[in-house]
């Protein structure tokens, strides 16, 4: 997980492999979540990157049901 200090708040960017450990899913199913549509990621050339505060959100969202890749 990398940290980004913007002068008032913190940032905490999680990488494919960071989601997965965070998430406890394996490598595939992270880069599948990430690549989908509903899914709160940013591209930056060819490395995909969510911050900690949307994963949070995304999470509350579909807290008791099922997201469908």
């Amino acid at each position: 997980m990398e940290q980004m200090n913007t002068g008032s708040e913190e940032i905490r960017i999680l990488t494919v492999k960071d989601l997965g450990k965070t998430l406890k899913i394996g490598r595939d199913k992270a880069y599948a979540l990430i690549r989908s549509n509903g899914f709160p990621s940013t591209c930056i050339g060819n490395r995909y990157i969510v911050t900690e505060r949307a994963l949070n959100e995304w999470l509350h969202q579909y807290e008791h049901k099922t997201y469908v890749m």
